[in-house]
């Protein structure tokens, strides 16, 4: 039985949805074979985690990839838990795009093979963009586990043998873009199996980051009360539009989730920036600290131009960037794909569950409340306590306040029924400085 199903309480922010599970933990839910005894497991360490996950084995490798980026970090969570995502139905699919290549430019780059393989791309300009990217497609069907079809235009798709398993792309070669436009890997099903299983996780990432598969996982965090966290790889991030998903309307239900974020990069998937940005950030008290201007160990910050950074935040993306500012790699803005700031949702989600859980506590453990005033002011204070703490902690600014009704103004049907109702409270989120804007004149 939900707590709620007792204790009911909404608070209402913006469009803010709110979450009730643990808020530290978080789960990888990835394609791997280093057990099938279990749906699910705990790890404290990162040597326990590579004892587990071979960092040269094609089936494991990027759960070790993942798994170091969340250890890296300082704060980190002191527990992350592995999920196994059962073998997908199509191998992992990338999109080159050679469209915006200059003319008379040779393709350079490498890839990195599921086993930690690399293998360097030198394609020489031939001729045209077509004959080119026929050359670069020739180029990647030789490397082993990977199959391309001809070019499509000026884009060449490379798709990945064995299903589940992760190739990651880096071209250097300025004009040559990189998407992954994987089909679905049926993360939400799986998502369902766990959470019956061991439903104490907060946190949500995959591997895989296309748009079918963001929009996956996004529904079922919204709908499950969870967050997730991408790292989708647009090298050029105009290219995130309607048409990479399955209909328009799943791009649509994205830019209105606030369950899920994304942190667009331009390095290969395998230095798991979201999982980098979770692991700092969970270990902190639910809306004491913003998302923003966060340092992330152990991956490298994009080089995003002024506009492509505009773009990424703009309303058609609503997304963050890990980029250089004075010399320094930082977070920003701090927002989810709907627009609310990620802190807010956390700090509400936490502030929601511990008020149903301390009320719910205070009628555990009295013998009875009685439905006079009394009673009604005890509900009253375990209210303010909690709204206390969530001004201690950062959440909400002084100056709440609650309200609540008489028990002579309840309706008598509610009364025998034992329903308290019309009690209500207000305040002030503290929010955080993100932006300064300092106006000064200087005279002789």
């Amino acid at each position: 039985m939900a707590l709620s199903e007792i204790v009911n309480v909404s608070i209402q922010a913006g469009t803010v949805n709110p979450a009730r599970a643990g808020f530290g933990v978080p789960l990888l839910l990835m394609f791997h074979d280093a057990w099938a005894t279990n749906e699910v497991r705990s790890y404290t360490t990162f040597s326990s985690v590579a004892a587990d996950f071979s960092a040269t084995d094609a089936n494991q490798r990027t759960v070790n990839l993942a798994a170091a980026a969340f250890f890296s970090q300082d704060p980190r969570p002191t527990t992350i838990k592995i999920g196994r995502l059962p073998t997908p139905a199509s191998g992992q699919a990338t999109s080159i795009d050679g469209n915006d290549m200059a003319t008379s430019t040779d393709i350079v780059g490498s890839v990195t093979s599921p086993d930690g393989t690399v293998t360097a791309i030198s394609v020489t300009w031939n001729t045209n963009l077509t004959t080119t990217m026929t050359d670069l497609q020739t180029a990647l069907s030789a490397i082993s586990g990977l199959t391309c079809g001809a070019p499509s235009g000026d884009v060449v798709v490379a798709t990945a043998d064995t299903a589940g398993q992760q190739f990651y792309y880096d071209f250097t070669t300025e004009g040559v873009d990189v998407r992954d436009t994987s089909a679905t890997w049926a993360y939400d099903t799986q998502l369902d199996v766990i959470l019956n299983v061991d439903p104490e996780f907060y946190a949500v990432c995959v591997e895989n980051n296309s748009p079918v598969n963001m929009d996956k996982v996004a529904r079922w965090a919204l709908t499950n009360d969870r967050m997730c966290g991408f790292g989708p790889q647009y090298t050029k991030p105009a290219q995130f539009v309607t048409g990479e998903f399955t209909a328009g309307a799943d791009y649509t239900a994205l830019m209105a989730n606030d369950a899920a974020w994304g942190l667009f990069t331009a390095e290969p998937r395998s230095t798991f920036k979201e999982a980098a940005w979770f692991s700092n950030m969970l270990p902190r008290d639910p809306g004491s600290a913003t998302w923003a201007f966060k340092q992330l160990a152990g991956v490298g910050a994009d080089t995003w131009t002024p506009t492509e950074r505009a773009l990424i935040e703009a309303s058609a993306h609503k997304a963050n960037h890990y980029a250089a500012e004075a010399g320094v790699g930082i977070t920003r803005p701090g927002k989810m794909f709907g627009g609310e700031w990620i802190d807010v949702v956390r700090g509400l989600a936490w502030l929601e569950a511990r008020m149903e859980e301390r009320i719910f506590s205070a009628l555990v453990n009295s013998p009875k409340i009685p439905y006079t005033d009394a009673g009604i002011a005890v509900i009253g204070a375990e209210i303010s306590a909690q709204l206390q703490e969530a001004e201690d902690r950062g959440v909400l600014a002084s100056g709440w306040s609650v309200t609540l009704p008489t028990a002579a103004s309840q309706a008598t049907a509610d009364r025998a029924a034992r329903i308290l109702r019309d009690i209500d409270f207000a305040g002030t989120l503290a929010g955080a400085i993100h932006t300064v804007n300092i106006a000064g004149t200087v005279t002789v």
